[in-house]
């Protein structure tokens, strides 16, 4: 009885740990300083590029018959390695914003993130900072 009274405490103890309603974010105001868009370079990978021509390489292996075997492997394994260099340049190709920023507190801050042209950032433009944990954001304050 101790035994089952003691498991269906710890069971209760276990189950009415307080819930969490969600994240804290900072908000905060300021005024763009500086806006410069950069690309990004990131290193290739050729051992994907090999990863990727050797799996299309395995699918076009499944069809076909005698010389068009043939043919579908080296026709899987040429798209897969094209597939995988046209996907690589594509992440080397990203493009991220770098701004600078006078906050109405008076710091002057560094926020560097992804840009995609729907928004753009010009000197004494008012925006809003958004932060969350690591996370920052910014976006045009109205």
């Amino acid at each position: 009885m101790k035994k089952y009274l003691l498991i269906f405490v710890s069971l209760l103890a276990l189950s009415s740990q307080s819930s969490f309603a969600g994240t804290k974010t900072l908000v905060e105001y300021g005024v763009v300083q500086q806006s410069q868009i950069t690309t990004s370079q990131t290193r290739s990978h050729p051992l994907r590029t090999v990863a990727a021509g050797a799996a299309g390489a395995a699918i076009g292996n499944q069809f076909g018959g005698g010389s068009g075997k043939t043919i579908m492997t080296a026709t899987g394994a040429v798209a897969g390695a094209q597939v995988s260099r046209n996907r690589q340049s594509q992440q080397q190709n990203a493009q991220q914003v770098d701004l600078t920023i006078k906050t109405d507190a008076g710091q002057i801050i560094q926020v560097t993130q992804s840009y995609d042209g729907r928004i753009t950032f010009n000197k004494g433009d008012k925006v809003r900072i958004l932060t969350s944990g690591n996370n920052t954001s910014v976006d045009k304050s109205s």
